[in-house]
This record gives structure tokens, C-alpha cells and sequence, in this order.
């Protein structure tokens, strides 16, 4: 990062800390002490990361470098992630839920792209959007399923259809062959299972008189099962890390609740069919190209949700591949027109996947079991002076996430995104191998299914081989390891963390009833 915007970025901490700042944006003043509390703790724990790394380098056991090296691997990862997050969730930029007042009537065209999805579903959200309270629309429905049947409902709603003759590159595809056919100033891009709300076009079309604007993104909320058992509501990106982008410039496209300015659009050759699914990267080339991004704080859309395990893992996997396929093939480090804000908040998509989809097994799965059965130490002290070490930073790391994300990271988002590792493995290799080929995307599943008992146990099969291991280890450990507590007890403890962060994925996947009513 640039000597120059690093000096700038301190000089204005300062001047925050000393409560000389210029204040311009909404919520920036009254959210200061939140704000500065935050940060010095987040920095805290950067430098007893520091510590901690140094500190586990100097007494390392080169006797079992074969393990030391992938764990101190994983850790420095770990210490990476920990840098970014703190980085990008830094500052964050608030909108008033009021929104900018029109002083023009831009003409929108809203697309509804349409995948096979059931036709109780669509006509509630096409219901919703002939209602949107806003003069100058229209409404298209991209059917890409040759469904008559959908015709025909579009039609009793007296809304605009469109058909493509070839089905190629998917929801990307279907958006493109309506953005060249119509020629609205503005496109407003529904998902066939979001329903709007009213008023979501007078919400946030005034934002489009500011010229630079590409898109303005909104949350979205999801009707969801009671206590959310698999984490879908998202808070964390929601409700804080999207913030965090919008103050870099960097708010992305979630693909439908987002209005694009036909002009930003046409600047990029229209949606981009590089990704599997095209918000990222579309998001990704608009920013390249100059343009900017809002992200409005306030739902406007509610829409469906995985509720079973197939759906739940088919729609993670397809983000983590898009993720780390462009981090490998289009990295946004290299992109030279992004600021480096930039660059670090969309390198964060990919590194973020990788990090949970092969280090985290390695320091959760593989070395606390390893020294179990071995009754060897990956350091060459007393284990203890290892928890003393490492706690400090644990405990730090765990109040930064809280304050940084506003309350909305813990245990149980946490835990969902852990117990995602094998589908995160998996899509590490596919987006390997995808340099110039796309892997198969299919439509997430709009209506939950009970699949057979085998379907939902293959998901699983990766989670109950770690769980065995770690089980018959800590038994192991337990019945053999006689005279030293602290080594049996830091890596019971880790391994039972295994068993706590994986178990409840089993279980969602084998009874979904027991959770999901």
C-alpha cells in the first residue's frame, strides 16, 4: 500500500482520536466512540498477534517440522484473515434510511430473470413488482425456462415478457439479452423468489443523481425457520461488512435488490459472464472502470432461503468458487485502477474461502489429534506457557469481531461457516482448475425438498471422519497421557471445539426436522 495513503490514514485516526475530525457523513459523529473503541482493540490484538507468532518461532520443535510448518502456516493465515477484516471493517459509511430526494424521473427497467422456479413463487414476487410505487417502470419477467405457462402469468399482470432462443451462461445470459432490448436509463434487477416492497424504487433512485453511481445495492432478508439454524440471515455481511465496503467503494452487487445505471453497465459490456454467478465480478469491472457504489442500510426485498442441506451447500459453493476463481484468475491485487481499499476488500471475497477451506482443518482437525496420538508438542516448552501466549490474542481477536461487526459475529456464525470447510475444500480445487472453463452452475432450490437419507448423508461424511478421529483421540489422550495436564487439556479442549462446531451441521443435515419446523 502506498507510503502516502498509509501517512494519510493515520493522520486522520488521529485526528479522530482527538475528536479533530470533519465529521461530513451521516452517523460518522455519533458513532465516534464505537467507532475508536473498536479499533484500539482490534489493534491490540494485532500486536499480541505479533507476539504470539514471534513467540511461537522462537520455541519451535524443528524435531516435528512436519507438523510445526503447516501450523505455523495456518496461523499466519489466520493472522492475515485478521488483518484484512481489520482493514476493511476499519471505518464503515451509513446512509440515511431516507434516502436522496428525486429531482428527476429516471426511467427503470425492472428485470425479473426466471430459471424453471415455481410459478406460485414468481407470481408473488411479479405481483410485487407491478406494484412498486414508482410512475416511470416497466417490468420485465426474462423467462429462460420456455415456460408458456409463465407467459401467460406475466400477462394477467399485464407486464412486459422476455424469452432468449439459446440458454447460454445462465442468469448473466438472461440479464443480457434484456439489457439489449430495452433502454431504460436505469435497471432494477429482482430475483424470481424476492418480493418487493413498494417503495424500493423511491428509496434509493435519488442516489442516482450523483453522476459517477454504477449501482446501489440494498440488504436483503430472507423469511427464515425460527433461530435461523443455518446462519442464512448473513448479518455479518449485511449488516456490517457491506458498511465497510460502501466507505472504500467497494459495496458489491448481491444481484438482485440493486439498481444499475444503464450507462455503467454499457461502460463494462453489460453483466459479466466470466463468474459463475455475475454480481462479484460485474461489481468487480464497474469499480475498475471508475465508477461508484452505495449501499443502502435498509431491506427493501424478502425472499426465500436453503432450508436442507443440498440447496444450503450448492448456494455457499457456488459463491466460494466465483470467490477464489477470481482470486486466482482475475486477482483484484493486480487490478491498477482500483485504490488499494479496494483492491484489500475484494481480495478478502477469495482469501477468506481459502483460509477456512484448508487452514482451518489443519489447526482445528489435524494437529490437536496429532499430538494426542503421538504425545509429541509442536513447541519446545511447557504447554502452558503456550495458552499463556496464545490467550491474550484469542481473547482479543474474539472482542475486535464483536465490535467491528457491531455485535453481529459469535459462536453461532461462526460455527456455520466452519462447518462449511469441505464445501469451501472442494471449491479451492474446482476454482483451480477453472482458469477458462466455467464449472456447472444449477439454480439454488426455491422450495425445500426432503431428500433420501443418503443424499443428505454425503454432505456429512467429511464432518463424521473428523469427529471419529477427534473422538477416539481424545479417548486416546485420555486413557495414555498420565502426567502431563496442560498438554491433555489444550488439545482436548480444541478437539472438543471440533465436536461443537461440526456437530450441529449432522444434525441440520440428517434430522432437519429437529431444527427446522
Amino acid at each position: 500500500m502506498p507510503f502516502q495513503h498509509i501517512k494519510k490514514a493515520v493522520g486522520n485516526w488521529i485526528d479522530d482520536l482527538r475528536g479533530r475530525q470533519k465529521y461530513r457523513r451521516y452517523g460518522e459523529k455519533e458513532n465516534r466512540i464505537k467507532r475508536l473503541t473498536s479499533q484500539i482493540v482490534a489493534l491490540l490484538g494485532m500486536l499480541s498477534a505479533i507476539f504470539y507468532l514471534f513467540f511461537c518461532f522462537y520455541y519451535a520443535n524443528w524435531e516435528v517440522w512436519y507438523v510445526f510448518i503447516p501450523f505455523i502456516i495456518a496461523d499466519i493465515s489466520f493472522f492475515i484473515l485478521y488483518l484484512l477484516t481489520m482493514s476493511n471493517l476499519w471505518l464503515k459509511r451509513y446512509h440515511n434510511p431516507q434516502g436522496l430526494v428525486r429531482e428527476e424521473h429516471f426511467m427503470v427497467d425492472v428485470f425479473i430473470p426466471v430459471y424453471n422456479e415455481p410459478l406460485d413463487i414468481v407470481e408473488e414476487t411479479i405481483a410485487a413488482a407491478a406494484k412498486l410505487d414508482y410512475d416511470y417502470k416497466t417490468v420485465y419477467v426474462l423467462d429462460d425456462g420456455d415456460r408458456d405457462a409463465l407467459k401467460t402469468l406475466t400477462e394477467k399482470y399485464g407486464l412486459n415478457y422476455i424469452r432468449r432462443p439459446e440458454h447460454k451462461n445462465s442468469k448473466a445470459g438472461n440479464l443480457n439479452y434484456a439489457f439489449a432490448r430495452t433502454n431504460g436509463e436505469m435497471i432494477l434487477a429482482i430475483d424470481a423468489d424476492q418480493v418487493a416492497k413498494p417503495e424500493l424504487i423511491k428509496k434509493i433512485v435519488g442516489y442516482f443523481r450523483i453522476p459517477r453511481i454504477a449501482f446501489v445495492q440494498t440488504p436483503q432478508s430472507f423469511k427464515l425457520p425460527k433461530g435461523d439454524p443455518w446462519g442464512n440471515a448473513d448479518k455479518v455481511f449485511y449488516h456490517a461488512i457491506q458498511s465497510s465496503k460502501d466507505y472504500d467503494n467497494s459495496a458489491i452487487s448481491c444481484g438482485t435488490g440493486v439498481m444499475y445505471r444503464r450507462k455503467a453497465l454499457e461502460s463494462v459490456n453489460g453483466f459479466s459472464e466470466w463468474n459463475v454467478v455475475e454480481d462479484l465480478h460485474t461489481s468487480l469491472r464497474l469499480h475498475d472502470k471508475g465508477w461508484h457504489s452505495i449501499y443502502y442500510p435498509l431491506p427493501l426485498t424478502i425472499g426465500t432461503a436453503p432450508q436442507e442441506v443440498v440447496s444450503q451447500i450448492k448456494q455457499r459453493w457456488h459463491w466460494a468458487v466465483d470467490s477464489m476463481r477470481m482470486l486466482f484468475w482475475d486477482c483484484p491485487l493486480t487490478h491498477k485502477n482500483l485504490s488499494w481499499p479496494q483492491r484489500l476488500q475484494y481480495f478478502h471475497f477469495g482469501y477468506y474461502y481459502l483460509v477456512i477451506g484448508i487452514f482451518i482443518p489443519i489447526a482445528i482437525f489435524f494437529v490437536p489429534q496429532w499430538a494426542l496420538f503421538t504425545h509429541k508438542f509442536i513447541l519446545t516448552i511447557p504447554p502452558i506457557m503456550y495458552i499463556l501466549a496464545r490467550l491474550p490474542y484469542l481473547i482479543l481477536e474474539i472482542i475486535a469481531g464483536k465490535l467491528l461487526t457491531d455485535q453481529t459475529v459469535g459462536f453461532k456464525s461462526n460455527r456455520a461457516q466452519v462447518a462449511l470447510f469441505a464445501v469451501y475444500f472442494n471449491a479451492f480445487f474446482v476454482a483451480l482448475k477453472s482458469k477458462k472453463t466455467l464449472p456447472e452452475y444449477t439454480v439454488t432450490r426455491k422450495v425445500a425438498r426432503e431428500d433420501s437419507f443418503y443424499v443428505r448423508l454425503k454432505p456429512c461424511l467429511p464432518h463424521l471422519i473428523v469427529i471419529s478421529i477427534s473422538i477416539t483421540a481424545m479417548v486416546y489422550g485420555i486413557m495414555t497421557i498420565k502426567d502431563d495436564f496442560w498438554f491433555l487439556f489444550i488439545n482436548i479442549l480444541v478437539s472438543a471445539f471440533c465436536l461443537l462446531y461440526l456437530s450441529k451441521f449432522i444434525v441440520l443435515s440428517l434430522w432437519p426436522k429437529v431444527f427446522i419446523k
